[in-house]
């Protein structure tokens, strides 16, 4: 009888104790796998190396870093604005073309635009940007010049006029307004033929902490390129941004109709000639010549130099150094002697 209670009795303290051990043993919590994308990347993180060398900034597919960047010319006319696809452009140049106006060139690698234009015709100038980023150059037709300057220097380009089909015609604006391409369909053309043969230089300097210049404080300029037609930037201090305007209108994207922004803002000064009764400009981008940088809030003087068509524009500042840029887009605004620069509230 004694041998059985305990013998009951050790197997009740046995239960209890494997009950209470259960109550206070803390669960190791089991950690879930973390997402990746298709590249190997967790969400948020970037390859290594996986920067842009046009923005200084990461990229979202390390791949698009394989390939050239595009140039695309875009129409600046009255009829034209707004655009598409400034707002996604690295870099955009804007440069006086005849008629009293200015043109832009801009300049994709990463990132992804729906839609670009309008796109319009070539001049040798912008063939001269273009060079320098071993760009493929997309547009519509051009001056005489410069349709033989393509192909005796053998740029890679995109002609609507010879039926690349990267181009569109949309049906809310009139012709010659109304051209445009996609990065999309501009891919699968340079890709179609082996067109990607290199990869975007390494330009700017990107400074890695925001950069504070040297310089005035300057909050807003404005460039009056002729009597009817200036543009603006006024600076954002908590975004750390410029917001571009055109004859005291903000310039917004068409379909998103977000206000055209940049980080960075590069004036280069420089002689213009008028070469013929069309009004066509020889513009003297070889060479050297001063300018300005503009961004966080600050403006220095600077110095440019582009010793050949297709070498690569050099910016410094007034002591001899290459610039640095806050990383992000920038906009390059090449302004003739016979232009006005308004810095500041004048």
């Amino acid at each position: 009888m004694f041998s059985r209670r305990w013998t009951s009795l050790i197997f009740l303290i046995l239960i209890f104790a494997m009950a209470f051990s259960g109550c206070t043993k803390k669960a190791t919590p089991i950690e879930p796998p973390g997402e990746t994308e298709p590249n190997g990347q967790t969400p948020g993180e970037t390859q290594s190396g996986s920067i842009s060398p046009l923005t200084g900034l990461p990229v979202e597919d390390a791949e698009a870093l394989k390939l050239r960047p595009i140039a695309v010319m875009i129409d600046n006319e009255v009829s034209a604005r707004p655009q598409s696809g400034l707002m996604n452009a690295d870099i955009v140049y804007e440069i006086p073309v005849e008629g009293n106006i200015t043109r832009y060139m801009a300049i994709y690698l990463d990132k992804i635009s729906d839609k670009i234009g309008p796109v319009r015709s070539a001049r040798p100038y912008f063939l001269d940007k273009a060079m320098e980023f071993e760009a493929v150059y997309v547009h519509c037709g051009g001056s005489p010049q410069a349709l033989k300057d393509i192909v005796d220097l053998k740029i890679d380009a995109l002609n609507d006029l010879k039926g690349s089909p990267c181009f569109w015609r949309a049906k809310d604006r009139k012709m010659p307004h109304n051209l445009y391409a996609s990065t999309e369909l501009m891919r699968k053309v340079t890709l179609k033929n082996n067109l990607e043969t290199s990869t975007a230089p390494a330009y700017f300097q990107f400074s890695d902490s925001f950069l504070d210049l040297d310089g005035n404080k300057v909050d807003k300029i404005s460039i009056k390129y002729y009597s009817g037609y200036f543009v603006g930037y006024e600076y954002n201090e908590s975004e750390k941004l410029y917001y571009r305007s055109v004859n005291g209108k903000q310039l917004k994207d068409k379909e998103k109709e977000d206000q055209i922004k940049a980080v960075n803002i590069i004036i280069e000064r420089l002689n213009t000639k008028v070469l013929d009764s069309a009004g066509r400009l020889a513009i003297t981008n070889i060479g050297k010549d001063k300018g300005y940088l503009l961004t966080g809030g600050k403006l220095i003087e600077i110095e440019w130099q582009k010793d050949s068509r297709s070498g690569k524009t050099i910016y410094k500042d007034l002591q001899g150094n290459e610039i640095k840029l806050n990383k992000g887009n920038t906009w390059i605004n090449v302004v003739p002697y016979t232009s006005k620069i308004e810095i500041g509230d004048q």
